[in-house]
Parts: structure tokens; sequence; C-alpha cells
């Protein structure tokens, strides 16, 4: 993954937990030093993601999903020679390309309030056909995670779209899996127009999953 650098910072997708998978993501810069942000505490700052303690230092960020959009969403904080490697993002999450609407996305988010588990299957069934029992430790987790921030993080992504182009683009690294079911690669590759200056990189056999698509 190029240079190596002493801190990387890490942010998950919705509802997810990267460090659940620490011992894999780690393997990309074993020297460096790996810091995993739980969803709870992003969904704690998502109109500035720069409060999340170490990010604005970081040497290396990843966001991924949700993550990579929150990134994109307040590019101007970032710093000059931070790197950011973006897995799986997109401009806008309820694009056509999308199984999802900003009106399903509501009323998921109202229903995440009363029952969590709903929802969670909703998403679960995108990564149905996607190998490995990543999707089972993923579930396990998120069933245990706040419903208003669950919430939160499902209006965010209704209401919210990248718009601009974002000029200092060239410090970051966009890769995207050809089987990705959750964020077809035709969603993501639409990021071009916004990001001129980055690279892009497919994984021919990658799904949605970090572990696939960095290692």
């Amino acid at each position: 993954m190029g240079k190596s650098s002493e801190t990387w910072l890490w942010l998950p997708d919705w509802a997810s937990d990267l460090s659940l998978w620490q011992d894999d993501l780690t393997e990309v810069e074993s020297s460096a030093s790996h810091t995993f942000v739980p969803y709870e505490t992003m969904a704690d700052n998502l109109e500035d993601p720069f409060k999340i303690s170490g990010l604005a230092k970081a040497g290396v960020v990843v966001g991924w999903g949700m993550g990579a959009f929150l990134l994109l969403k307040n590019h101007k904080k970032k710093q000059a020679g931070q790197r950011w490697i973006l897995l799986s993002p997109y401009a806008d999450f309820c694009d056509e390309d999308s199984d999802w609407t900003e009106t399903n996305l509501h009323f998921m988010a109202r229903q995440i309030l009363t029952t969590v588990e709903p929802g969670l299957n909703s998403f679960a069934e995108q990564f149905e056909d996607e190998f490995g029992e990543w999707q089972d430790d993923w579930m396990d987790c998120a069933k245990k995670m706040c419903a208003e921030k669950l919430a939160k993080g499902i209006s965010y992504l209704a209401d919210n779209k990248i718009t601009e182009t974002i000029e200092n683009s060239k410090d970051m690294e966009v890769l995207y899996g050809r089987m990705d079911r959750a964020v077809p690669p035709s969603q993501t590759l639409k990021l071009r127009e916004f990001l001129p200056d980055a690279s892009f990189k497919e994984r021919p056999k990658a799904g949605h999953w970090p572990p696939q698509l960095l290692l």
C-alpha cells in the first residue's frame, strides 16, 4: 500500500466495527500504530468527524463506506500530506445504482428506533452472496449498537451527498470490489467526477469487506 506511516486511523461503515478484523487489516502496514474508531463514536461526530481524537494528526486515514463518505464531506479539513484510503466510497448513497432511496432510508431510520433487527437484516441481504464469515461477525456486533445512533447514521446518508469537485484529492486512493453488492462499482466510479486527482483501483475478486479490498 505504499510508504509506511507512523499512525493509521480507521473509520467504519454504517453499523460496523473494523476492529473485528484488525489482525488482518493491520497487516497492510504492520509497523504502524493503528486506531479503529467505533461506529458509535463516528455517529456522535457526523457533522465534524475531525473532532474524533487522532483523526487530524493521523498519517493515513482509512474510511470504509460511510466512513469514506464522511471524510469526503469534510475534505477541506484534510491535513496537507495526510493520505486517505477510501474503501467502497460513493458520492450519493441513494443514487440510481443503489438499492436505497431517501424515502426508504428515512423509513428504516424510524423503524430502527423501535426494533433494530429488521433494518440490519435488510442490509445483510446485500452480503448474503459474498463468501466468508464476515457477515455473521458484522451482524453480531451491529445488534449490540445503540439504536438511536444507527438511525442517526441512516438519516445522514439519506440527507447528504457529494456535489462539488474535491481539489485536494491527489493523496487519495479509492479501492472497490467488482463483486460488491452493497456499493456497486458503478456507484463508486461516479466519484471520478469529484476526485480528479485520486487513484482508483478495482479488486476483481473482492466484495464489500475490507480484508478483501486491502489484502
